[in-house]
């Protein structure tokens, strides 16, 4: 009887299980989470049932706790200040506002240090436009941690990277973007750059 009455249960989760992406076994699995999302489809591409980067199964699957937290507090700064759900006013891990079909893209491990290992992703996403993109330089870099026995992106950077500067991480702008809501908050006014 006990097992007849867990049947419904399981039955009733599958959907649920099952629209988690597999555990992160390589430190690039996450990444190529986000680039698929990102409109990556070459060669190792996976389905990616998500409604942009930040998909509340994504951010339950392929990002760090860390960074979560410091992305629903931005995303809740962004409710109360004008609700349009887009915070930064661009693509964070392309790096621009508009962007081509992306082409030529590749993934480059880069060695651990202290338990971070930085993703580097090298793509086109200029060309379109008449432009030549630069390969010979990422254009967006993740570090990935592991957490919970699975990789998962902390941090990541589509511009000024200086080896893992924080203060010029998406990260760190979406922590910059609650800080100075907090700052107008308490006194007044918006805080100069």
């Amino acid at each position: 009887m006990a097992k007849m009455k867990m049947f419904p249960i399981v039955l009733a989760l599958a959907p649920v299980l099952l629209a988690v992406p597999a555990f992160a076994a390589d430190p690039t699995d996450p990444v190529k989470t986000v680039m698929a999302v990102a409109g990556w489809t070459g060669e190792g591409t996976t389905a990616v049932e998500a409604n942009g980067y930040f998909d509340e199964t994504l951010l339950a699957s392929i990002y760090s706790l860390s960074f979560v937290e410091v992305y629903r507090l931005a995303q809740k700064v962004d409710e109360l200040q004008d609700g349009q759900g887009y915070m930064t006013g661009y693509d964070e891990v392309i790096g621009g506002q508009d962007s081509c079909p992306l082409k030529d893209v590749r993934f480059e491990t880069r060695p651990a240090v202290d338990g971070v290992t930085p993703v580097a992703v090298y793509f086109d996403a200029v060309s379109c436009f008449g432009q030549t993109a630069n390969l010979k330089e990422p254009n967006t870099i993740f570090h990935v941690i592991q957490q919970d026995g699975r990789y998962v992106i902390d941090n990541f950077w589509n511009h000024d990277y200086e080896v893992g500067k924080i203060d010029t991480s998406v990260k760190a702008e979406y922590a910059g973007l609650t800080h100075a809501y907090l700052d107008f908050l308490v006194t007044g006014s918006w805080p100069k750059p």
